[in-house]
């Protein structure tokens, strides 16, 4: 298949996921790290329950992988969580227009760790990405960067950094096995740190709740496995990363369709549109 197929399957998944996570989030009984558990435990089962009918799992860590892996499975951790405690706070269309940076510090790892070419296009459109984050956040002549911006920026920083490691360790692992081993630890690691999570999984057991949650796992193993696939079928990350943003327009459109989300709408859309076109000009 196609790495362009790929990454098209995966940006509509990822842009349905952004408005159930909002759904999600936005009840008063929900908890970022609660979600965090439940998610991530779904997406490692879904991903085993892929290798369980292609033969088992196929690959295994060298000493070298698994140095980056663990630094990895930190770093994603802290990222959906930021992820989730910033989206409960700001609109779904903000939340995605602000994670869309996280194209631009992918840009800089690929660059400087993946060692793949400069050029100016590429830097004119990082800074239209920027330009679109900017005219999306824009009000009443003053930047409004709240608590949950800031989480999401920093989440949007670190999802970049989880994304290069993963590209690197890509080069020569199965995308499926990744995911498995990515989303489990990262549960286990979790549940650790905060025990007193599991007492709030009970939110997830009303039949409406599960349901949302299950379809927001099973879209995520997908989506996930199409862009690691599409990597190790182009090794571009320059052009998979920037093309991910174009989720941005799709969820913003989705928002303002589903969940009525018409606050300075006009704003947000042309913001979306900017970081498009910057996504374009990358190409």
């Amino acid at each position: 298949m196609p790495w362009q197929l790929l990454v098209g399957l995966s940006i509509l998944l990822y842009s349905i996921n952004g408005l159930f996570h909002r759904v999600l989030m936005k009840d008063e009984l929900s908890n970022p790290y609660a979600q965090t558990v439940v998610f991530n435990a779904l997406v490692g089962i879904f991903a085993f329950v892929v290798l369980l009918f292609r033969g088992g799992i196929h690959s295994f860590f060298s000493f070298d992988q698994l140095v980056l892996f663990f630094p990895m499975v930190c770093i994603t951790t802290v990222a959906t969580l930021c992820a989730f405690k910033g989206i409960k706070l700001i609109e779904v269309s903000e939340y995605t227009i602000l994670l869309t940076t996280s194209r631009l510090w992918l840009i800089g790892g690929a660059l400087l760790f993946l060692h793949e070419a400069f050029s100016t296009q590429k830097l004119i459109g990082g800074i239209a990405i920027l330009l679109g984050v900017s005219i999306a956040q824009w009000r009443k002549q003053r930047f409004v960067f709240n608590k949950g911006a800031l989480y999401v920026l920093i989440a949007a920083f670190l999802y970049a950094s989880s994304e290069i490691i993963s590209f690197y360790i890509l080069r020569s692992f199965d995308a499926i096995s990744l995911v498995v081993y990515t989303c489990l630890l990262t549960t286990i690691a979790l549940v650790v740190i905060r025990p007193g999570t599991i007492k709030k999984l009970s939110f997830y057991f009303q039949p409406k709740r599960a349901g949302n949650i299950i379809v927001v796992s099973i879209n995520d193993t997908i989506a996930t496995l199409f862009m690691y696939l599409a990597y190790q079928v182009g090794r571009n990350a320059l052009q998979i990363g920037p093309l991910m943003a174009t989720q941005t327009i799709v969820t913003v459109l989705l928002a303002l369709v589903i969940l009525r989300e018409k606050d300075n709408m006009f704003q947000k859309v042309i913001g979306a549109v900017t970081v498009v076109i910057g996504t374009i000009i990358l190409l």
